[in-house]
């Protein structure tokens, strides 16, 4: 509160000293976002471009949503209106800042392939492709990581997370295995991609699959820069730096509750939307400069609550909690430099496919004193 007043202060000299009569007011520290239209999902997957604009895919429709904080939806890119039709996207999963441009997670049709895009957007290589596929005979083969749900960058190195055929990927019933995968450019001559596979972090025995989370993957960006994962094995979820055998932080938030059955059933198999709004459970990861956050959905009391545990990766300990100004049934956010979003989204029990309620811009400054009043 005293940083906005001193602000205030500051800008009210100034107009008095140009003899202009209006009065500058800061913007508030959360306050609706405006716009005419937001992907049909019910999270947030997509990249700030600077700090004012940020760029979101929008799955079902096979495009790219570009918006600025102050003018709302300014740009839509079609997935399918590239000239070249290898370049064409059509299942976007997720965008990251990659060089001058970006990289786009893509299913292309039923090939997960990374593409590069200039900083227009526009697709211009595709930079890998998984080598899966199906047989005319029904059987899967291939080493490829396979079904790729997130994406995160950091400096010259991509991180995804999917899934691998396991040993039966020769018989007619496609299974597969988590994994998170970390991908380099290859300086080989003649290399067959731009990218090649130097690490994998498989899935724990009995881990459980996706049962809520929005973003399983950060990566940190102060000097030392890492990324890391949310794992959820059978006994509790930790964080893993996915660096050498994978370290395991000790820091993790207490949970609300224990993980119900339901949720762990079938090696954490889908139980229906009715079970998973009734629990608490850790909503995502996220990072901001050398920070990580971790978002705990609580449903223990009469309306959901959203707490945002604040993590010091390098000691390893949870430094601060922020109760978010929301009770939405799923919330999913997306750090940037100056400013976070926060996506609220109904439940899934009307359709998982239905529009998000509402998108909320918080100041990261905020975020990061843990302060962040109402947005209402």
């Amino acid at each position: 509160m005293t940083r906005w007043i001193a602000l205030g202060s500051a800008v009210l000299g100034s107009l008095l000293l140009c003899g202009c009569s209006a009065v500058g007011m800061p913007e508030p520290a959360c306050r609706p976002l405006e716009v005419t239209e937001l992907p049909m999902l019910g999270l947030l997957r997509g990249t700030w471009m600077d700090e004012e604009r940020f760029v979101l895919v929008d799955t079902q429709q096979s495009r790219l949503l570009l918006y600025d904080v102050a003018e709302g939806l300014v740009r839509s890119v079609n997935g399918r209106e590239s000239a070249d039709l290898e370049l064409n996207f059509v299942w976007p999963v997720g965008i990251e800042r990659w060089g001058r441009g970006y990289v786009l997670a893509d299913r292309y049709p039923d090939q997960d392939r990374l593409l590069e895009l200039n900083a227009n957007l526009r697709p211009i290589r595709v930079l890998w492709e998984s080598d899966v596929e199906e047989k005319t005979t029904g059987v899967w083969i291939g080493d490829d990581v396979l079904s790729i749900t997130q994406l995160a960058a950091l400096r010259d190195r991509l991180y995804v997370e999917g899934s691998r055929l396991d040993d039966a990927r020769h018989s007619e019933l496609l299974q597969w295995e988590e994994e998170f995968v970390e991908f380099r450019a290859d300086p080989r001559p003649g290399a067959p991609s731009a990218l090649r596979e130097v690490a994998a972090w498989p899935g724990l025995p009995g881990e459980l699959g996706w049962f809520g989370s929005a973003s399983d993957l950060a990566a940190t960006t102060d000097r030392a820069g890492s990324t890391f994962a949310l794992r959820f094995a059978p006994d509790d979820p930790f964080i893993q730096e996915l660096v050498g055998e994978g370290r395991r932080l000790e820091a993790f938030p207490d949970l609300p509750s224990p993980f119900p059955e339901s949720l762990r059933a079938a090696g954490g198999g889908w139980s229906g939307w009715g079970p998973l709004e009734a629990s608490s459970f850790p909503a995502g990861l996220y990072a901001d400069r050398d920070s990580l956050y971790i978002l705990i959905r609580d449903a223990t009391g009469d309306a959901v609550v959203w707490d945002l545990h604040r993590i010091d990766p390098e000691r390893d300990e949870i430094v601060s909690k922020l109760r978010l100004p929301t009770n939405a049934p799923h919330v999913s956010l997306l750090p940037g430099p100056r400013h976070w979003l926060l996506l609220e989204a109904s439940s899934g029990l009307d359709h998982p496919l239905r529009p998000p309620i509402r998108l909320l811009l918080i100041d990261a400054a905020a975020i990061r004193a843990g302060e962040v009043p109402s947005c209402d």
